[in-house]
């Protein structure tokens, strides 16, 4: 009996986090606009993951896979950013290949 009051409080508190998740933008992929959305993006966020792309064919397709992973892992924040329109940000993580990928 313990063990199921104890599973419904966990699959409470689960429904609740991730409720405020979604409410926060998780769950979703998004292109951010630039270096100072990065830093209020990721202020509080425990999980967050950064795709650092430009417009060619092997970002777009890590695209794809990065919007099903959204879906499926809403504990974590999926973004992605142009990486040609944020230098600070690309030579402060040594971003120097495309798609990069920061696990924040």
């Amino acid at each position: 009996m313990e063990a199921i009051v104890q599973q419904a409080v966990e699959h409470s508190l689960l429904q609740a986090a991730s409720e405020e998740w979604l409410v926060r933008g998780h769950g979703e992929y998004r292109e951010i606009a630039g270096e100072k959305e990065f830093f209020a993006e990721v202020k509080g966020e425990e999980r967050v993951v950064c795709h650092f792309f430009r417009e060619n064919w092997p970002c777009k397709v890590m695209d794809k896979h990065m919007e099903i992973l959204a879906r499926k892992h809403i504990e974590t924040k999926f973004i992605k950013i142009h990486a040609e329109k944020s230098p600070f940000l690309t030579e402060r993580l040594r971003v120097w290949m495309l798609p990069t990928l920061a696990l924040v």
